[in-house]
């Protein structure tokens, strides 16, 4: 027997560890069951708001795991309240599904209470509909007031940093099948990409999982605030990124070629041009990039410490406009697309 909308929800979503519930999480008046969410905020408070929209085919593959997808749709999106500096208040969810397949629900859900449990982040309502499988996720969290880390702030003579290291996601997109190849044409500038023949079980299980599960940096955010000047999630690529806050903060900015954190896995399976150009123009990585006044590098190195995450210290913040990339001779190092393209 079909599922209705409503036993739905009920079954999958509202459910304990998923589902706000007033008793337990501050802010939340009232959660799902109505017309709409009831959230309470001190007075001293901000409230940031996003969403992104994943859609099947484009940023996932057709056939994904469906508990490592509930984890993955709610990460990225709690990466964009990491790069603000705020804490989780909670989420809502827009679903989209070609049919109410339980197996798929059941493990989504259980990907998506996972994700909120780890991250104190429960689910305050939505809407489910009929249609390609498309996941919606509108994000909303708390700071102080006036702490919000914004893409504007960058200063010459800025330094640059990123946390973690880069390029597994965007080389796990070559372990996908056919039916993703759009999204690869456009993530590895049509390249077809050989290297992974060689990869060990323990290489190809790294870079799924970096893929499905990333660590939204969520606590660096936060000991970041009254540190860094600018800051910014990798979801589209490193150059792509900076390249808001260079045109958010009116400035240009230089990185060193080598000093980019590459990740060891990648460094292992592809040659050093095509490893950096992974780092730098891939994305989905969701880690954050971010400037800071040279007198705060002994608090950014802090607020690492205290986030348990490792930062690097990749450029600096020039006068000029745009990102450049420079090697050992100060030379640029160009690539064919600066990151991934929507439209």
């Amino acid at each position: 027997m079909a599922l209705s909308e409503f036993e739905l929800i009920s079954r999958y979503f509202n459910q304990f560890g998923l589902a706000a519930d007033p008793l337990t999480h501050e802010g939340v008046d009232l959660g799902i069951g109505d017309d709409g969410a009831l959230l309470s905020l001190r007075h001293d408070q901000q409230m940031t708001v996003s969403m992104d929209v994943l859609v099947e085919g484009v940023h996932f593959p057709a056939g994904a795991d469906a508990v490592m997808l509930g984890e993955r749709a709610l990460a990225v999106n709690l990466s964009d309240l990491a790069a603000m500096g705020a804490t989780p208040l909670g989420f809502t969810l827009g679903l989209t599904l070609p049919e109410a397949d339980a197996d798929w629900l059941a493990g989504f859900s259980i990907g998506l209470r996972d994700s909120a449990l780890r991250h104190r982040c429960p689910l305050l309502g939505g809407d489910t509909t009929r249609g390609p499988r498309q996941i919606a996720i509108g994000i909303h969290g708390t700071l102080p007031k006036g702490t919000a880390l914004l893409r504007s702030g960058a200063r010459v003579g800025d330094d640059v940093f990123v946390s973690g290291v880069l390029g597994r996601a965007g080389l796990a997109l070559s372990l996908f099948d056919k039916r993703f190849d759009k999204r690869l044409d456009k993530k590895l500038d049509k390249k077809p990409d050989t290297t992974l023949v060689s990869a060990t079980a323990g290489q190809t299980a790294e870079l799924i999982t970096s893929f499905y599960l990333p660590q939204p940096r969520l606590s660096l955010g936060i000991a970041l605030r009254g540190r860094a000047s600018a800051a910014q999630d990798v979801s589209d690529g490193v150059l792509a990124d900076l390249e808001h806050i260079a045109r958010a903060s009116r400035v240009g900015i230089a990185l060193q070629a080598g000093l980019i954190p590459v990740a060891p896995v990648v460094a292992e399976l592809c040659e050093p041009a095509r490893a950096l150009q992974l780092a730098l123009t891939a994305g989905d990585d969701y880690e954050l990039v971010f400037t800071a006044p040279p007198a705060q590098r002994a608090g950014v190195q802090a607020a690492a410490l205290s986030a348990g995450v490792s930062v690097t210290r990749i450029g600096r913040v020039v006068a000029g406009e745009g990102v450049v990339v420079l090697d050992n001779a100060g030379l640029a190092v160009l690539f064919p697309q600066q990151g991934y393209q929507h439209f």
